[in-house]
């Protein structure tokens, strides 16, 4: 990878974010110390990205320079916009709110892995995967049509989402929170007589990150 590869990735990353409404440009000029107008110009290629502009991009962007020299072994996962809890929908929009880099060896091991965000209501998971928190979903169909208390799943009932440890028991899904003193209510079971639990249970839990304190434990 040469250096003037790196420039066109932190970049790209840039315009990204940008893009998204992550970011706009002022704020990228709060956050490294340049003016607005200059920032503007290395966007558009009027002036060249030095070296501490890079370094202010990187630490603004949270990126290090080995991500961006990950090429083809990561790749980006979009979060998706909306977030996963009572009064929520459960996310299904394909617009997305952010991104997070994963070693594509560890994608592989999953089946249309997904990311959300949780709502900062919902803490029935709570301290294990807190509300604020993104976590990555294995979509797996045969993951998600048993479901095991071990595992933390994604439910979408009652026209909402919840997130809780699930069991298949006869012919309903039982509900259990990690946090007893949690304010909001889930449901001990869910009838599935007429329900397709794939429609219920939409991913397991597999790996989280915590914004503030930084990757969580994998939760496979």
């Amino acid at each position: 990878m040469t250096f003037r590869g790196l420039e066109e990735r932190l970049l790209g990353r840039l315009k990204g974010r940008l893009q998204r409404g992550e970011l706009s440009e002022r704020r990228v000029a709060r956050l490294t110390g340049y003016t607005q107008p200059h920032i503007h110009n290395v966007l558009n290629g009027r002036r060249s990205l030095n070296a501490r502009l890079a370094d202010a991009l990187l630490e603004g962007l949270s990126l290090t320079v080995e991500e961006l020299a990950g090429g083809p072994s990561h790749v980006e996962v979009p979060v998706a916009r909306g977030a996963l809890g009572p009064r929520h929908r459960f996310p299904e929009s394909t617009e997305a709110s952010g991104a997070r880099l994963f070693p594509v060896a560890f994608l592989a091991r999953f089946t249309h892995p997904a990311l959300l965000r949780v709502a900062d209501e919902e803490d029935a998971m709570s301290p294990l995967i807190d509300p604020g928190d993104v976590v990555l979903l294995d979509r797996s169909e045969a993951v998600r049509s048993r479901p095991a208390f071990e595992g933390v799943y994604a439910l979408s009932f009652f026209g909402q989402g919840a997130l809780c440890r699930c069991h298949l028991v006869g012919g309903a899904l039982v509900l259990v929170a990690e946090n007893p003193r949690r304010s909001t209510r889930l449901p001990d079971h869910l009838p599935l007589a007429r329900r397709d639990i794939l429609e219920v249970v939409r991913g397991r839990a597999v790996w989280s990150c915590r914004e503030i304190a930084g990757p969580g434990d994998p939760l496979l």
